[in-house]
C-alpha cells in the first residue's frame, strides 16, 4: 500500500508502491547494542544495523575487548554472529558465549588478503545479526569495489558489519566510525602488574567536520585485566 504523496510525486501507482518512507526504514535498520554502555550512548543506541562501521585505533588501544563485548552482546540476544580473524588476536579460551544459549560465534582465521573475501560469504549465508571483520594491524590495499559490496550485502541481509583496523580505512562506505585512544593501566606498588586499559572512544561522522569545528564527542572506557 502506497501514501497518496508517493503517488503524488512519481504519478505511477507500481513505482510509488515500491517507495520505502526514510521514517520506515530507519525504524527496521535500527541499532545493536554495543555491550558498552558508554559507545552505546556515543552512538545513540548502538552500531547501525545493515551497516558497515569502522573501529580504528593503534594497538591496545582496547578493540579487541570491544569487539568481544558487540559479539557477546549479540548473543545475549539470541542472534548468530561471526568473528573474521585475520590478526590472530582473540585467545580462544575467552570466546564469548551466548547467555540465553549454548551458542557461541561462528570463528574463521585467515590471512588479511582474505578476510573481507570470507566476510562477504558469510554475510550472504544470511542469519547473522553481527560479522566483525579484525583486520588488525594490517597494510593492504582494498579496492573500492570491495567495500561497496560488503556493504551492500550488509544492507540485504540487515547484519551489522564491524570492521576493526589500525588507521582510517572505509571512509564514505561506513555509517559510523569509533576513534580508539588508549594506553596500558598498571598496579599503583610493587613490580609493575597490568591491570587494565584506560580508553578514549571518539565517535566520528563520515564526513568529518573541518578542524575549525567542533570535536565529535569523547567517552572514557575502562577495561580490566578480566574484561
Amino acid at each position: 500500500m502506497y501514501s497518496a504523496r508517493a503517488l503524488e510525486l512519481v504519478g505511477d501507482p507500481e513505482i510509488a508502491a515500491r517507495i520505502v518512507p526514510l521514517a520506515r526504514l530507519s525504524e527496521k535498520r535500527g541499532r545493536r547494542p554495543t555491550g558498552v554502555a558508554a559507545l552505546d550512548a556515543l552512538l545513540g543506541g548502538g552500531w547501525p544495523r545493515g551497516a558497515l562501521t569502522e573501529l580504528r585505533g593503534a594497538r591496545s588501544s582496547g578493540r579487541t575487548a570491544i569487539v568481544r563485548a558487540a559479539l557477546a552482546a549479540v548473543l545475549a540476544a539470541g542472534e548468530a554472529a561471526a568473528l573474521i580473524d585475520a590478526g590472530g588476536t582473540l585467545d580462544a579460551r575467552a570466546v564469548p558465549v551466548g547467555e540465553t544459549s549454548a551458542a557461541a560465534p561462528l570463528w574463521i582465521r585467515c590471512a588479511a588478503e582474505q578476510a573481507l573475501k570470507a566476510a562477504d560469504l558469510v554475510i550472504a549465508a544470511g542469519g547473522f545479526g553481527l560479522v566483525a571483520v579484525d583486520l588488525c594491524d594490517a597494510t593492504l590495499r582494498v579496492p573500492d569495489a570491495s567495500w561497496m559490496r560488503l556493504r551492500h550485502a550488509a544492507r540485504a541481509q540487515g547484519t551489522t558489519v564491524l570492521v576493526t583496523t589500525g588507521r582510517a580505512r572505509l571512509g564514505s562506505f561506513a555509517a559510523a566510525a569509533v576513534e580508539l585512544d588508549g594506553a596500558a593501566a598498571f598496579l599503583g606498588e610493587g613490580p609493575p602488574l597490568f591491570s587494565g586499559l584506560e580508553v578514549r572512544a571518539r565517535g566520528r561522522r563520515v564526513d568529518e567536520a573541518p578542524p575549525d569545528q567542533p570535536q565529535p564527542p569523547c567517552v572514557s572506557l575502562a577495561f580490566t585485566c578480566r574484561s
